[in-house]
């Protein structure tokens, strides 16, 4: 394996652990992640990038990027309650009411862009990559 493709393929996989954490971990983005990975791959391992596109977890998050498509009802309601559960706790502990009330009105922000992002049907189809 040449070294260019053995960095991108170490990068693909990073990528990969990185954008699994952003599905538990509301401030750590999953999607961006994810399209950084298929870039990677796609330069580096035919197999790991149709692994991913075609993953029954990860595969729909870069499909709906790709197609606009939106997030399913699920994908909301997990990601608003991962994020206002992280927020709480950041009011919980911070020391200012200044501090609380940036974290409140950011929250806010982030509730009302969740709501209006377009919605795709509950079952989207699995991406698969060209031959």
């Amino acid at each position: 394996m040449p070294i260019k493709q053995a960095i991108y393929t170490s990068l693909g996989v990073v990528s990969v652990a990185l954008g699994t954490l952003g599905i538990l971990l509301p401030l750590l983005p999953t999607t961006p992640f994810l399209l950084l990975a298929t870039f990677l791959f796609s330069r580096s391992s035919r197999r790991l990038n149709s692994w991913l596109l075609e993953h029954k977890h990860l595969g729909p998050y870069i499909h709906a990027f790709r197609s606009k498509s939106g997030l399913t009802r699920s994908q909301k309601i997990r990601l608003a309650t991962s994020f206002t559960i992280m927020l709480g706790i950041s009011v919980w502990f911070a020391p200012s009411p200044v501090l609380k009330i940036a974290i409140g009105t950011g929250w806010l922000f982030w509730m009302a862009y969740i709501y209006r992002m377009k919605n795709s049907p509950a079952s989207t189809p699995t991406c698969h990559s060209p031959a």
